[in-house]
């Protein structure tokens, strides 16, 4: 599922309560443990992930010493991903043009908790000098390793599932809808397969099947298919019809001239505010509507809502379009994909 902003950055949530954990006391007699300085004996690098934690009591420690511990995972699966390229608009003769380097950004979350199944508690010590608790969090390799390859196995079988709904689906909208899914599952599976690849330390983990920059392409292929006209509704921006071809345009839909498969349809309304010290105020929105032509379904609607003030009702209009023109060129290829996912949602 797309999700969203388009300056996509991806989020990894860990929910330690889900881990089960199990409590051993330690050896209280002087004698300070080896890992709490340095590797573990019995837990070495090479079979265990451990994590770390010290507090003033023992149920401290041990959130301290799991959550530590989750961080490794985390550390390995954040990622920003996105394509390198963009779309870019330049003045030709006077005339505003734009050039076709789409960028197409993804958020990808990855939930940790399968992955942490199996952590426990191994060890824990109390310095009794300071009365200091310490924690040792461990998790086997080869456990890691096997929760991490289901993860991957099931998201490779809904990948199969999407692809073959891309495929079979005559609804132009529906079919971008399982294929954004399938890239979306392909994206999460990328960054498990980075984490794999580190537990297992052989570096290998599990290939993919698919290439992700080809699973990028068939969808902008399927964006780039749709044929969309453009209509005004209403509007109390003169300029309105500028500003829809304008933000459509830059999306990587130009205007249509033939026949469409759907119209995106602008309104717009400005509320006057008034005075308030000394400041002329502005309530603005424009709301799209994208319409199967033929039909007349409405696949999705989007609003976007400005408040401007200047010292002058000219001055603050002008601004109202101004961030108006700005906002619909940023997210009008964002509200097009998210139709697509809505409906196929």
């Amino acid at each position: 599922m797309i999700m969203r902003k388009f300056l996509i950055l991806v989020l990894v949530t860990t929910s330690l309560v889900a881990c089960k954990t199990q409590a051993v006391a330690g050896k209280n007699d002087g004698k300070k443990p080896d890992w709490v300085n340095s590797e573990s004996f019995d837990y070495p690098h090479s079979a265990y992930i451990v994590g770390k934690g010290s507090a003033s009591d023992r149920k401290t420690a041990n959130s301290r010493a799991l959550a530590n511990l989750s961080k490794t995972f985390e550390a390995k699966i954040q990622e920003e991903t996105r394509t390198l390229t963009d779309i870019k608009s330049h003045n030709v003769n006077g005339k505003e043009n734009f050039s076709k380097d789409i960028r197409l950004l993804q958020d990808v979350t990855v939930e940790t908790d399968k992955v942490l199944e199996g952590v426990r508690i191994a060890e824990n010590w109390l310095d009794t000098s300071v009365q200091e608790h310490y924690a040792l969090a461990v998790l086997k390799r080869s456990q890691a390793g096997e929760n991490i390859r289901q993860q991957i196995d099931e998201l490779d079988q809904s990948t199969t599932v999407e692809l073959n709904r891309a495929k079979s689906n005559a609804d132009k909208l529906l079919s971008m809808a399982a294929m954004n899914q399938a890239l979306q599952l392909q994206l999460q599976r990328q960054l498990l397969q980075k984490t794999l690849k580190i537990i297992d330390l052989n570096g290998v983990g599990k290939p993919a099947k698919w290439n992700l920059a080809e699973l990028r392409g068939q969808l902008e292929n399927q964006l780039l298919g749709l044929k969309i006209s453009t209509d005004i509704a209403s509007s109390d921006l003169t300029p309105l019809n500028r500003l829809l071809k304008g933000a459509m345009s830059k999306a990587g839909f130009p205007a249509t001239t033939g026949s469409a498969d759907f119209q995106m349809v602008a309104s717009s309304e400005v509320t006057d505010v008034g005075m308030r010290s000394g400041w002329y105020w502005l309530r603005g929105k424009v709301t799209v509507k994208l319409i199967e032509v033929g039909s007349g379904g409405v696949r999705g609607t989007h609003t976007w809502s400005f408040k401007t003030s200047a010292d002058s009702k000219a001055v603050a209009l002008s601004r109202m379009i101004t961030k108006a023109d700005e906002a619909m060129k940023d997210d009008m290829k964002k509200v097009i994909l998210d139709f697509a996912t809505s409906v196929g949602s």
